[in-house]
């Protein structure tokens, strides 16, 4: 079974569906280890074939977020949003969330329909393969 860079199966299944999970939760205030997994995961995502083909689950569960992370998980799902059919990020606070959101706003990001956030990862798996939760 294929890995990606930050540990996940690589593709994961569930229920019938095709996820790619990228697990930057657990790395609290280390950022500069956080911040090379993003940036491994991001060329092993480019590298990958097709076009908006990935469903893509963001694990931030027991990571420190502050304004630099913000700054860096918004370039980077940038980077990798030719890729991206759906994305949803989990873990994060509201206070995170409406950060993540003003970022995508001002940048005016056309993938940001297609972005919905999470506290429950059962939930967040349902709506990235369209099943109902």
């Amino acid at each position: 079974m294929n890995k990606s860079p930050s540990g996940s199966l690589c593709p994961y299944y569930y229920m019938g569906g095709e996820l790619h999970p990228l697990k930057y939760g657990s790395y609290f205030k280390n950022k500069d280890k956080l911040f090379a997994v993003m940036k491994a995961e991001e060329e092993f995502i480019l590298k990958s074939p097709g076009l908006n083909n990935r469903r893509i689950w963001i694990d931030l569960y027991e990571t420190t977020i502050d304004d630099e992370v913000i700054d860096t998980l918004v370039l980077h799902i940038i980077t990798i949003r030719s890729k991206i059919n759906k994305l949803c990020l989990v873990g994060c606070s509201i206070l995170v969330r409406c950060k993540i959101r003003k970022q995508f706003k001002a940048r005016t990001m056309d993938i940001a329909q297609q972005i919905k956030f999470f506290s429950d990862p059962e939930e967040a798996k349902q709506w990235l393969i369209g099943k109902p939760y």
